[in-house]
């Protein structure tokens, strides 16, 4: 079903930027464009969109100031440039939150969430996306969304089904529902490593490691007091690449 989608930014290059990356969803229909908070609330009221594109930054005002413009059924995906909004975002109940520039592969991601029978499905027709390790990822849990520096992340668990736990260095675990082959896909290999069917560890957080006398190994990570096992198939790599990382 196309969905009518109004694009509210102050820089006609960005309006046409995001313009050009829409162009191959067709199931998205840009209706109007706007520049300012007055043109945008003017618009918004004559061509009841399905979702709106709304920078935080606008002429005459910012881009939460047009959110109780915005009929509360029509999801909100901001972008912008500065990720010190995002929290404010999700409390006006934005459906997602976009860091300029905008790529193609976060912004499909973004489009799935308007559907919520595909909400969680990866999609097929690209490779997955992998992440650098200095990025800031976006996480969904069924309490919150927000985002978080990927090096804060410890530990990635599998904890049945379609479920991860996430551990992060401050914070208490989050549950995520994305599978660990799926995070094993886009986690940079540099700084993240499987170590067991159900585990992925962040390499830079180990405290220790030791060898066993039967090959295995056993590892700890900061601020995680329990231990993990590592295999004797695992272990030769493993150290390899502490030993890289170590450079």
């Amino acid at each position: 079903m196309t969905k009518k989608a109004l694009i509210i930014d102050d820089e006609p290059f960005v309006r046409e930027d995001l313009r050009q990356l829409l162009f191959n969803h067709p199931e998205i229909e840009i209706i109007g464009e706007a520049g300012s908070i007055e043109e945008a609330g003017r618009l918004v009221k004559q061509v009841q969109p399905d979702v709106v594109f709304l920078d935080v930054q606008l002429r005459g005002g910012s881009g939460f100031d047009l959110v109780p413009e915005i009929p509360p059924a029509c999801p909100i995906i901001f972008f912008t440039a500065y990720d010190q909004y995002a929290v404010r975002a999700f409390e006006v109940n934005a459906l997602d939150y976009l860091l300029k520039p905008v790529t193609a592969d976060r912004l499909a991601a973004s489009l799935l969430k308007l559907d919520p029978t595909e909400m969680y499905r990866e999609a097929d027709a690209s490779p997955a996306t992998i992440y650098k390790t200095d990025d800031q990822i976006f996480i969904q849990t069924a309490e919150e969304q927000r985002f978080i520096p990927l090096k804060d992340i410890l530990t990635v668990t599998a904890v049945g089904g379609n479920y991860t736990e996430l551990v992060q260095r401050a914070g208490p675990p989050l549950i995520v529902r994305r599978t660990l082959k799926q995070w094993e896909e886009r986690l940079p290999s540099q700084l993240f490593f499987r170590i067991h069917r159900s585990v992925i560890i962040n390499l830079d957080q180990i405290r220790d490691l030791k060898t066993e006398k039967n090959g295995s190994g056993t590892l700890h990570i900061f601020k995680i007091d329990q231990p993990f096992e590592v295999s004797r198939r695992i272990l030769p790599r493993l150290k390899e690449l502490i030993f890289r990382n170590s450079k």
